[in-house]
């Protein structure tokens, strides 16, 4: 083989080669990007966090009494959210210990429709347990005892109007 051909096959090897490396290289390129993103939204995570709740006399004061509880195992979350938060992370939100009967209170709520959405952790892991065909294996409740057909109810369901001064809800928990 003469010169000129050796460096022509040894030029296709390194194209070759190049060509071989390059899902590598983009990938790479993908990971650091999706990276970069990724602390520049965590960065920004704690100043959303550090958001001042409405003060108490800046709206109205909803009362939530929550019967049924089964037991005092456990922990009770509680979520009062308007349409666009419905059956997500909630703008008012508060945990208490499991009781048969608790009082919640949450001050300083713009005046609007929501909807209360409860479960009691009984294991307290703070999440909502199921089985594997998604049966709630832990009691929950909605505002205006509102009930799902295979599946959580709807806002229009759950939803109570709260107008500037006291509400007062009556729950029931079921399991």
């Amino acid at each position: 083989m003469n010169e000129q051909n050796r460096s022509r096959v040894q030029g296709s090897e390194d194209t070759r080669s190049r060509l071989r490396r390059l899902p590598l290289i983009a990938t790479m390129s993908i990971v650091a990007c999706v990276g970069v993103v990724l602390s520049l939204l965590l960065s920004r995570a704690p100043q959303a966090a550090s958001v001042q709740a409405p003060s108490p006399s800046a709206g109205a004061s909803v009362t939530i009494k929550l019967s049924g509880v089964a037991g005092s195992k456990g922990m009770v979350m509680a979520a009062l959210c308007d349409k666009a938060t419905f059956l997500k992370r909630c703008p008012y939100m508060q945990t208490v210990a499991a009781s048969p009967v608790i009082n919640l209170k949450f001050e300083g709520i713009k005046p609007g429709v929501y909807a209360a959405m409860l479960f009691h952790d009984e294991n307290g892991n703070g999440e909502f347990d199921r089985s594997p065909n998604g049966m709630p294996l832990e009691g929950y409740a909605f505002s205006r005892n509102a009930r799902g057909h295979y599946g959580p109810p709807s806002f229009e369901d759950a939803a109570v109007e709260v107008k500037a001064g006291k509400a007062a809800l009556d729950i029931d928990m079921v399991y």
